[in-house]
Parts: structure tokens; C-alpha cells; sequence
């Protein structure tokens, strides 16, 4: 994710912020299309999502880390 250092505090809780709506937003189109009904998906959209999933949810890890060590 880069240098969190440099960040302020408010960049980091932005940054942390933006990235959990992300993720519930990924988590909820991942369900709603997982949920269809009739519709085979092709395995690499399935991968496609775990790995955007485990991404944000790796960022998000690394903000918190960071604003919990600034404490």
C-alpha cells in the first residue's frame, strides 16, 4: 500500500474509511451475483472477487495497524 508513515492521521482514517465502503459494496455485488439464479459464472469472475476481496480487507489491516501503532 505504500508508506502509511507520511499520512496524516485524518488521511489514514479517510483512506480507511473509503476502502471499508469498497469492500462493502464488493461484498454485496459478489453476493448479489453469486445469488442469480440460473447463471454459471466462469471460475476466474469467482477468483476475481476473492482476490479484490482479500486485497481491500489486506489494505484496510495495514491502516488499522498503522492508526493503532500512532496511539
Amino acid at each position: 500500500m505504500g508508506d502509511l508513515s507520511s499520512l496524516s492521521n485524518e488521511d489514514l482514517s479517510r483512506r480507511l474509511q473509503t476502502l471499508s465502503e469498497e469492500l462493502e459494496e464488493l461484498e454485496e455485488e459478489r453476493s448479489f451475483v453469486l445469488k442469480q439464479t440460473g447463471l454459471h459464472l466462469p471460475g476466474h469472475t469467482v477468483k476475481r472477487y476473492e482476490v479484490q476481496t482479500q486485497t481491500l480487507k489486506d489494505s484496510i489491516s495495514e491502516l488499522k495497524a498503522e492508526l493503532e501503532l500512532r496511539r
